[in-house]
């Protein structure tokens, strides 16, 4: 991959790759023995710290050309005024509804009935249970 095309994020990432690859190298170094494979170990590390100091060298780089930081900007916050106090106003009630003639009170009367069926039924229902 080309590095100009590289993004700093990007070398961010690719540096701790390579530390994350030097550390497991030098690992497996460590639990092999043998000339033959602490020499290719060891070309391997070099091999990855050579990559590794070429990116950190590249994202300093590329960090130097960037525009310094600006600061966060503060606002100041003006204290908030305190509200009048508001006197509430009386809450009238509506009146309650009267039942208007005799359909309303067979209405009334009706509902009362199925209430109190709905509470026979349940009671029974509940006398039922305990008797199992």
């Amino acid at each position: 991959m080309n590095d100009s095309t590289l993004s700093l994020p990007e070398i961010e990432d690719r540096i701790a790759i390579l530390r994350d690859n030097i550390r497991q190298l030098t690992e497996q170094a460590a639990a092999v023995s043998g000339a033959a494979s602490e020499a290719l170990a060891a070309d391997r590390i070099a091999a990855q710290d050579e990559e590794l100091q070429r990116l950190i060298a590249l994202r300093d780089e590329m960090a130097a050309k960037l525009p310094p930081a600006r600061p966060p900007v503060v606002k100041k916050v003006r204290p908030k005024k305190k509200a009048k106090a508001v006197k509430k106003k009386p809450v009238k009630k509506a009146p309650a509804k009267k039942a208007a003639g005799k359909k309303a009170k067979k209405k009334t009367k009706t509902v009362a009935k199925k209430a109190a069926a709905k509470k026979a039924k349940k009671k029974t229902s509940k006398k039922a249970k305990k008797r199992r």
